[in-house]
This record gives structure tokens, sequence and C-alpha cells, in this order.
């Protein structure tokens, strides 16, 4: 696994924790823009009908 790999590198432990914090925000970020889409289409829907 790539996550496990990134972990278990010897990096400072700084940088890790930036790469742990950047994923969270992306995964996050995807889940809004996901929730967002959704609603907006089911308006849209809901408008035609």
């Amino acid at each position: 696994m790539i996550l496990l790999d990134i972990f278990s590198s010897p990096i400072a432990s700084g940088a890790q924790l930036f790469i742990l914090i950047v994923c969270i925000l992306i995964g996050l970020g995807a889940g809004i823009s996901a929730i967002d889409a959704r609603s907006t289409f089911n308006k849209a829907k809901k408008k035609n009908h």
C-alpha cells in the first residue's frame, strides 16, 4: 500500500504529518463536493417535475 510505504519511510515526522493533513483535506474536499453536487442535482430534478 502506498500510504503504508509513506508512513514507514524514514522521513521527518513533520513531513509525515503534512502528508497526512493534505490527504485528509483532499478527502474532505472531495466529500463536500460530492454532497454539493448531489444536492444540486436533486434540486434540478425537483424543478423539472
